[in-house]
């Protein structure tokens, strides 16, 4: 493909990098002020893309899909699998990238909890920049990639809520009370008194 970089087979999916993952780099410098610091924030935000089109691939191969490729762009990626047997399926691979995101998020903000108090300023000076791409740039990239447009992933996920909606009505509606009118229960009636005497009149006749 051109203006992508194939980077291998990880678990026996083909992944490529397009050009424009780099320029992360160059965004972070400006907003950090220094190159190492930007160089580690850049390697995170790597980290990001991959484990958000990770769990797309994984909840596909959950879901019984083949995965055929992965390819990393600038602000978002793409999971090729096959076409998800159910509109179930095609919600819980959308979110599944954010999900993964979202883990990060919650492991990076317990880190952030914890760090001052236990490292060194060392590891502090490393873990900084990544802790800033795994919250606040994670944040914005969850919300951009549920954005309902285009290609991303909102566009699916946000599919869920007429499901939900769905759903809650079949249960209501699984619970509703059957009335029926004064015609309809005589005819009930009769038929009930009618069963009940031809039992009745059987088991007379049996002894």
């Amino acid at each position: 493909m051109e203006n992508y970089w194939y980077l291998g087979r990880w678990a026996r999916i083909p992944v490529s990098m397009h050009w424009t993952v780099l320029l992360a780099l160059p965004w972070l410098w400006l907003m950090l002020g220094d190159w190492l610091a930007a160089l580690i924030a850049s390697a995170a935000y790597f980290v990001l893309l991959v484990a958000h089109e990770s769990g797309h691939a994984l909840m596909a191969r959950r879901r019984g899909l083949s995965v055929q490729g992965i390819t990393l762009s600038g602000l978002h990626g793409e999971t090729s699998h096959d076409y998800p047997r159910t509109p179930r399926d095609d919600v819980l691979i959308a979110w599944s990238g954010v999900g993964a995101q979202f883990l990060i998020l919650l492991l990076a903000l317990a880190a952030e909890y914890v760090l001052p108090d236990v490292a060194s300023r060392e590891v502090e000076v490393f873990a900084a920049p990544v802790l800033m791409v795994f919250t606040r740039w994670n944040l914005f990239l969850m919300i951009v990639a549920l954005l309902p447009i285009g290609p991303m992933d909102g566009h699916r996920a946000w599919r869920i809520i007429p499901m939900i909606r769905q759903s809650l009505g079949r249960g209501r509606s699984s619970g509703k009370v059957v009335k029926l009118d004064a015609g309809k229960r005589r005819q009930l009636q009769q038929k009930s008194e009618k069963a009940a005497a031809d039992i009745i009149q059987k088991l007379g006749k049996k002894k």
